[in-house]
């Protein structure tokens, strides 16, 4: 039975450019009734306890008060002693009032849409908040009592250059923060960038901001604990951890994906239906034992390969031995029973993946 619950919170009041995510734009008239099918989907599982819950989206913070709280009542009632309860939210919904009302509500780490600390950059990309707002969020939180902060960045954005991605490093450094996520641009064709054509990154350009973003991160005391991932003081995303550990998780909401049993699934991402139909979820075909492999090995804790091949009943060592051989020990080290990317295997980690995909 699952422990985690990630909730998707489709609203956004402005809809960002490189977003291509389940997303609708605020209509108050569909607040009441998506709550109300919330509340149904919670009902429909076999939640008894959770140790992680994750609202994303979308914007969770838009939400009124009035309804967050009420989306909030859905799941309080689960939540374990020790849990951490994330809430993703934009710079410019973010108020004092907001911040006091989510620390009340239990709400105790919160991930912040930043993406980047250029104002031009951020008209450019679509997002409606600025710097300033960034440095009032954060201060609101830690008045407020929630100290568990966490930011998203982006890099390879259009015309960004190396000595962008360092400035953008340099403010994200100097805040009181103790975990950073940063992304890649990846341009989708249901994206606006996708529709307007835009060009993605020069590879060897993006390549050079990554190993840049790596080794700025480790020199401030950041470990690189998943590939995109970064924490001080072992502050890790415990809600991110069940994903990349092979964990079950329960996904509500439209948009939602989660995992039951071992079989991952997506709900609608049609908002009419949702609402007029619940969930419908779709269960995907997944080769589960690679995914298991592929999510461990984005971490540095890596793969438990004892726990692997007791749950698929597989013989990791002989299906594996020429990937191993390849990638042993410079990019890949087995310190039984984990198998671990070393900091130069991360760099290149989707070509290891292939190749352990294509013994399959």
């Amino acid at each position: 039975m699952a422990d985690a619950c990630y909730v998707h919170v489709p609203f956004c009041r402005s809809i960002c450019y490189y977003c291509a995510f389940c997303r609708w734009i605020y209509d108050e008239n569909r607040i009441d009734p998506w709550l109300d099918q919330i509340q149904k989907e919670v009902h429909s599982k076999s939640i008894s306890h959770l140790k992680t819950l994750y609202f994303g989206g979308g914007t969770p913070n838009s939400l009124s008060e009035s309804a967050f709280i009420k989306l909030a009542s859905f799941f309080k009632p689960y939540l374990d002693n020790n849990y951490e309860w994330t809430v993703e939210c934009n710079p410019e919904y973010v108020t004092q009032e907001q911040a006091a009302l989510y620390q009340k509500l239990g709400v105790n780490r919160i991930s912040l849409g930043v993406q980047t600390f250029s104002n031009t950059k951020l008209q450019a990309i679509g997002r409606t908040h600025s710097i300033k707002q960034v440095y009032d969020a954060i201060s609101y939180f830690n008045k407020a009592g929630i100290h568990n902060i966490s930011i998203d960045l982006i890099y390879a954005l259009p015309n960004q250059t190396l000595e962008d991605v360092k400035e953008d490093l340099a403010h994200a450094f100097a805040l009181d923060i103790k975990h950073l996520s940063i992304y890649s641009l990846q341009i989708e064709e249901n994206s606006v960038f996708g529709k307007r054509h835009i060009m993605p990154c020069d590879e060897d350009l993006e390549a050079d901001m990554y190993e840049t973003i790596v080794s700025a991160c480790i020199e401030h005391g950041f470990e690189h604990y998943e590939i995109s991932s970064f924490a001080k003081e072992k502050a890790y995303s415990l809600h991110n951890l069940h994903y990349w550990s092979d964990q079950d998780f329960y996904g509500i909401g439209c948009g939602a994906s989660g995992k039951e049993n071992g079989l991952l699934y997506e709900n609608t991402k049609d908002m009419q239906t949702y609402l007029k139909e619940g969930p419908n979820p779709v269960y995907l075909e997944e080769d589960n034992a690679f995914d298991a492999i592929m999510m461990a090995l984005r971490t540095s804790f890596g793969l438990n390969v004892d726990q692997w091949q007791q749950k698929y009943q597989k013989d990791f060592h002989t299906i594996y031995q020429n990937v191993l051989r390849k990638y042993m020990p410079e990019y890949l080290v087995y310190e039984k029973p984990y198998l671990k990317p070393t900091p130069e295997g991360m760099e290149i980690l989707n070509t290891i993946l292939v190749d352990f995909l294509d013994v399959n």
